[in-house]
């Protein structure tokens, strides 16, 4: 599988942002009691992300205009990256507050260890370590809306919760929880949407930790961006799921 680029965390500094699933239902008409049925046309949907007033302000060590200069021309090359809606992207999902976090990690963003000597990346990163562990408990088939999962290391699932599977084909793909129906403390079906792109195997990895998505730019424009010199600026992109290769 060829390696997709990642949006870069330097420029996840939305204002705000909208992940949602769009999809195509068809109805057959109305019934005499003034009733209608629809039924899903579109596979189960596919993701559309914007990310609106991005900071192009930066973080990290570098202050003032150096700091907007490197974050600008971020923005700059990943949209050629992107290559209008040619090349694929892998989109974090960027809502750490909604993450099944274990009990006192509330506020973690997953374990972040330094170079060997302690020094971090430019942007005050390191090394990046997912905290919490659920796992596929037996094998789930192609279009499957629903799997068993075996519980290692994770705060208490809800609904609403959403995860990726790096599918072997498909690369990084995000799945929203609908239902948790817990069978014991470690166990638990849930059911989510999309359906599955990829069958998975026992014991395949679920990452709740940072959820991301394969994608490409919603419109070639999408990564346009405006400057004003000598100021602070922010832009905004929209993404659309890539197709399953």
């Amino acid at each position: 599988m060829v390696l997709v680029p990642e949006f870069p965390r330097r420029l996840l500094r939305e204002q705000s942002h909208s992940w949602n699933l769009l999809g195509v239902a068809a109805t057959p008409g109305v019934t005499m009691d003034s009733t209608a049925t629809y039924v899903r046309t579109d596979g189960g949907g596919f993701w559309a992300c914007s990310m609106s007033d991005v900071s192009l302000s930066g973080s990290g060590a570098l202050r003032g205009k150096e700091r907007q200069k490197i974050s600008t021309l971020l923005w700059r090359a990943v949209r050629q990256v992107c290559d209008g809606c040619v090349n694929k992207i892998v989109v974090p999902r960027n809502d750490a507050l909604f993450r099944p976090w274990p009990r006192g990690l509330a506020h973690t963003f997953g374990l972040e260890g330094p170079h060997s000597d302690e020094s971090m990346f430019d942007d005050d990163a390191g090394y990046y370590q997912s905290v919490i562990d659920i796992v596929c408990d037996g094998a789930a088939a192609l279009r499957a809306t629903s799997m068993d999962i075996a519980i290692n290391y994770a705060g208490d699932l809800v609904g609403g919760e959403s995860f990726s599977i790096d599918h072997p084909v498909s690369g990084w793909r995000l799945y929203e929880i609908a239902t948790v129906v817990y069978s014991d403390d470690d166990r638990a079906t849930i059911t989510f949407n999309p359906p599955l792109r990829e069958a998975i195997e026992a014991d395949d990895a679920l990452e709740f930790d940072r959820p991301r998505c394969t994608m490409r730019l919603a419109t070639p424009s999408a990564m346009d961006l405006s400057v004003r010199p000598w100021t602070f600026n922010t832009a905004s992109v929209d993404f659309l799921e890539a197709p399953v290769s």
